[in-house]
Protein backbone atom coordinates (compact mmCIF):
# COMPACT_ATOMS: atom_id res chain seq x y z
CA UNK A 1 0.00 0.00 0.00
CA UNK A 2 1.80 3.25 -1.22
CA UNK A 3 2.32 6.32 1.76
CA UNK A 4 -0.42 8.22 -0.09
CA UNK A 5 -3.33 5.78 0.14
CA UNK A 6 -1.85 5.13 4.00
CA UNK A 7 -2.24 8.67 4.81
CA UNK A 8 -5.80 9.48 3.49
CA UNK A 9 -7.11 6.22 5.66
CA UNK A 10 -5.54 8.16 8.79
CA UNK A 11 -6.76 11.22 7.89
CA UNK A 12 -10.41 9.70 6.93
CA UNK A 13 -10.19 7.72 10.46
CA UNK A 14 -9.34 11.00 12.74
CA UNK A 15 -12.30 12.98 10.93
CA UNK A 16 -14.65 10.02 11.71
CA UNK A 17 -13.43 9.71 15.38
CA UNK A 18 -13.47 14.08 15.61
CA UNK A 19 -17.17 13.89 14.58
CA UNK A 20 -18.45 11.36 16.57
CA UNK A 21 -16.27 12.67 19.97
CA UNK A 22 -18.52 16.18 18.72
CA UNK A 23 -21.51 14.15 18.52
CA UNK A 24 -20.93 13.10 22.31
CA UNK A 25 -19.89 16.61 23.25
CA UNK A 26 -23.44 17.91 22.44
CA UNK A 27 -25.28 15.22 23.69
CA UNK A 28 -23.87 15.82 26.67
CA UNK A 29 -25.03 19.40 26.44
CA UNK A 30 -28.21 18.19 25.82
CA UNK A 31 -28.84 16.24 28.50
CA UNK A 32 -26.86 19.24 31.15
CA UNK A 33 -29.35 21.99 30.42
CA UNK A 34 -32.43 19.88 31.80
CA UNK A 35 -30.75 17.94 34.18
CA UNK A 36 -30.91 14.38 32.76
CA UNK A 37 -29.31 11.72 34.21
CA UNK A 38 -25.72 11.11 33.07
CA UNK A 39 -24.56 7.47 32.31
CA UNK A 40 -22.54 5.96 30.00
CA UNK A 41 -25.78 3.75 28.58
CA UNK A 42 -27.93 7.34 28.55
CA UNK A 43 -24.92 9.14 27.04
CA UNK A 44 -24.45 6.47 24.47
CA UNK A 45 -27.88 6.52 23.59
CA UNK A 46 -28.34 10.03 23.10
CA UNK A 47 -25.18 10.28 20.88
CA UNK A 48 -26.05 7.16 19.07
CA UNK A 49 -22.60 5.46 19.77
CA UNK A 50 -21.84 3.00 21.48
CA UNK A 51 -20.55 2.53 25.66
CA UNK A 52 -17.56 0.45 24.25
CA UNK A 53 -16.53 3.73 22.48
CA UNK A 54 -17.34 5.74 25.47
CA UNK A 55 -14.58 3.77 27.65
CA UNK A 56 -12.36 3.57 25.23
CA UNK A 57 -12.16 7.27 24.63
CA UNK A 58 -10.56 8.41 28.05
CA UNK A 59 -11.50 11.87 27.83
CA UNK A 60 -14.92 10.99 27.14
CA UNK A 61 -15.03 8.60 30.20
CA UNK A 62 -13.40 10.91 32.50
CA UNK A 63 -15.88 13.74 31.52
CA UNK A 64 -18.96 11.19 31.70
CA UNK A 65 -17.58 10.24 35.35
CA UNK A 66 -17.54 13.46 36.45
CA UNK A 67 -20.67 14.73 35.81
CA UNK A 68 -22.52 11.67 37.10
CA UNK A 69 -20.46 12.52 40.46
CA UNK A 70 -21.85 15.92 40.11
CA UNK A 71 -25.19 14.47 39.77
CA UNK A 72 -24.95 12.51 42.63
CA UNK A 73 -23.55 14.89 45.19
CA UNK A 74 -25.78 18.05 44.53
CA UNK A 75 -28.98 17.98 46.25
CA UNK A 76 -32.67 17.87 45.63
CA UNK A 77 -34.23 20.63 44.38
CA UNK A 78 -36.54 22.17 47.69
CA UNK A 79 -40.39 22.20 46.23
CA UNK A 80 -40.36 25.97 45.31
CA UNK A 81 -43.16 27.94 47.49
CA UNK A 82 -46.34 28.68 46.76
CA UNK A 83 -47.13 31.35 44.83
CA UNK A 84 -49.29 34.63 47.05
CA UNK A 85 -51.93 33.88 44.49
CA UNK A 86 -52.60 30.14 45.03
CA UNK A 87 -52.57 31.18 48.60
CA UNK A 88 -55.56 33.41 47.94
CA UNK A 89 -56.94 31.05 46.02
CA UNK A 90 -56.86 28.12 48.60
CA UNK A 91 -57.93 30.63 51.42
CA UNK A 92 -60.87 31.70 49.69
CA UNK A 93 -61.86 27.43 48.49
CA UNK A 94 -61.64 26.74 52.07
CA UNK A 95 -63.89 29.73 53.51
CA UNK A 96 -66.33 28.95 51.30
CA UNK A 97 -66.62 25.11 52.33
CA UNK A 98 -66.73 26.34 55.77
CA UNK A 99 -69.78 28.92 54.73
CA UNK A 100 -71.50 25.94 53.36
CA UNK A 101 -70.59 23.58 56.53
CA UNK A 102 -71.99 26.35 58.37
CA UNK A 103 -75.57 26.89 56.40
CA UNK A 104 -75.79 23.21 57.00
CA UNK A 105 -74.78 23.01 60.48
CA UNK A 106 -77.82 25.42 61.00
CA UNK A 107 -80.36 23.41 59.02
CA UNK A 108 -79.91 20.43 61.34
CA UNK A 109 -80.01 22.35 64.41
CA UNK A 110 -83.49 23.87 63.32
CA UNK A 111 -85.10 20.60 62.39
CA UNK A 112 -83.70 19.02 65.56
CA UNK A 113 -85.10 21.69 67.78
CA UNK A 114 -88.69 20.76 65.91
CA UNK A 115 -88.30 17.67 66.49
CA UNK A 116 -87.76 18.01 69.55
CA UNK A 117 -90.71 19.94 70.80
CA UNK A 118 -92.65 17.48 68.71
CA UNK A 119 -91.66 14.74 71.01
CA UNK A 120 -92.28 16.64 73.93
CA UNK A 121 -95.50 17.90 72.92
CA UNK A 122 -96.58 14.19 71.83
CA UNK A 123 -95.16 12.96 75.15
CA UNK A 124 -97.59 14.97 76.81
CA UNK A 125 -100.35 13.76 74.98
CA UNK A 126 -99.77 10.14 75.67
CA UNK A 127 -99.42 11.09 79.85
CA UNK A 128 -102.90 13.25 79.40
CA UNK A 129 -103.95 9.60 77.63
CA UNK A 130 -103.22 7.52 80.80
CA UNK A 131 -104.64 10.42 83.33
CA UNK A 132 -107.76 9.95 81.22
CA UNK A 133 -107.73 6.49 81.40
CA UNK A 134 -107.42 6.70 84.99
CA UNK A 135 -110.02 9.17 85.73
CA UNK A 136 -112.38 7.29 83.50
CA UNK A 137 -111.40 4.05 85.82
CA UNK A 138 -112.27 5.79 89.03
CA UNK A 139 -115.22 7.70 87.62
CA UNK A 140 -117.00 3.70 86.71
CA UNK A 141 -115.88 2.45 89.91
CA UNK A 142 -117.42 5.49 91.92
CA UNK A 143 -120.66 4.70 89.32
CA UNK A 144 -120.28 1.03 90.15
CA UNK A 145 -120.26 1.71 93.80
CA UNK A 146 -123.06 4.24 93.98
CA UNK A 147 -125.33 1.43 91.57
CA UNK A 148 -124.69 -0.97 94.53
CA UNK A 149 -125.54 1.32 97.15
CA UNK A 150 -128.76 2.15 95.53
CA UNK A 151 -130.61 -0.82 96.37
CA UNK A 152 -134.50 -1.09 96.28
CA UNK A 153 -134.50 -0.92 99.91
CA UNK A 154 -133.01 2.63 99.89
CA UNK A 155 -135.55 5.39 100.87
CA UNK A 156 -134.77 7.67 97.72
CA UNK A 157 -137.89 7.61 95.66
CA UNK A 158 -137.80 6.18 92.19
CA UNK A 159 -138.02 10.01 91.15
CA UNK A 160 -135.06 11.13 93.56
CA UNK A 161 -133.20 8.70 91.76
CA UNK A 162 -133.30 9.02 88.01
CA UNK A 163 -132.56 12.57 89.15
CA UNK A 164 -129.48 11.82 91.10
CA UNK A 165 -128.47 9.80 88.02
CA UNK A 166 -129.11 12.59 85.45
CA UNK A 167 -126.98 14.83 87.53
CA UNK A 168 -124.22 12.23 87.89
CA UNK A 169 -124.42 11.88 83.88
CA UNK A 170 -124.52 15.44 83.46
CA UNK A 171 -121.37 15.99 86.05
CA UNK A 172 -119.50 13.10 84.26
CA UNK A 173 -120.27 14.57 81.12
CA UNK A 174 -119.08 17.85 81.33
CA UNK A 175 -115.93 16.35 83.11
CA UNK A 176 -114.95 13.94 80.01
CA UNK A 177 -115.69 16.79 77.99
CA UNK A 178 -113.12 18.89 79.33
CA UNK A 179 -110.65 16.08 79.69
CA UNK A 180 -110.97 15.24 76.17
CA UNK A 181 -110.51 19.21 75.14
CA UNK A 182 -107.43 19.15 76.95
CA UNK A 183 -106.38 16.01 75.32
CA UNK A 184 -107.00 17.11 71.40
CA UNK A 185 -105.46 20.87 72.37
CA UNK A 186 -101.97 19.55 71.69
CA UNK A 187 -102.80 17.87 68.75
CA UNK A 188 -104.30 21.05 67.54
CA UNK A 189 -107.80 19.81 67.50
CA UNK A 190 -109.86 22.49 69.28
CA UNK A 191 -113.46 21.20 69.81
CA UNK A 192 -117.15 23.03 68.42
CA UNK A 193 -120.47 22.92 68.99
CA UNK A 194 -120.87 19.76 66.36
CA UNK A 195 -118.30 17.51 68.48
CA UNK A 196 -119.33 18.80 71.27
CA UNK A 197 -122.76 17.45 71.22
CA UNK A 198 -121.30 14.95 69.77
CA UNK A 199 -119.39 13.46 72.75
CA UNK A 200 -122.19 14.25 74.66
CA UNK A 201 -124.47 11.76 72.65
CA UNK A 202 -122.11 8.53 72.79
CA UNK A 203 -120.45 6.69 76.17
CA UNK A 204 -117.75 7.70 77.85
CA UNK A 205 -115.77 4.47 76.54
CA UNK A 206 -116.76 5.64 72.67
CA UNK A 207 -114.82 8.77 73.26
CA UNK A 208 -112.22 7.75 75.09
CA UNK A 209 -111.41 5.17 72.62
CA UNK A 210 -111.61 7.44 69.76
CA UNK A 211 -109.58 9.65 71.46
CA UNK A 212 -107.08 7.69 71.92
CA UNK A 213 -107.04 6.12 67.99
CA UNK A 214 -106.80 9.54 67.41
CA UNK A 215 -103.64 10.24 69.51
CA UNK A 216 -102.05 6.57 68.23
CA UNK A 217 -102.33 7.88 64.37
CA UNK A 218 -100.58 11.10 64.96
CA UNK A 219 -97.64 9.45 66.51
CA UNK A 220 -97.05 7.39 63.73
Amino acid sequence: MTNTKIEALRSAAAQKAHVTAERVDKALERMIKPGQIISFQSVATTANVSTAYLYKQSDLRNRIETLRNQQKQKPKQSQPPASENSKSVIISTLREENKKLRAEIEGLRRINEGLTGRIYQLKGAEELVERLKVSYAELKQQFDEYQQQAQPNTTLTVNHLKVASLDKKRTERLNITEQVKQLLEPLGIQLNSTLTKTIKSVSESTVLDAVVTCINFSLR
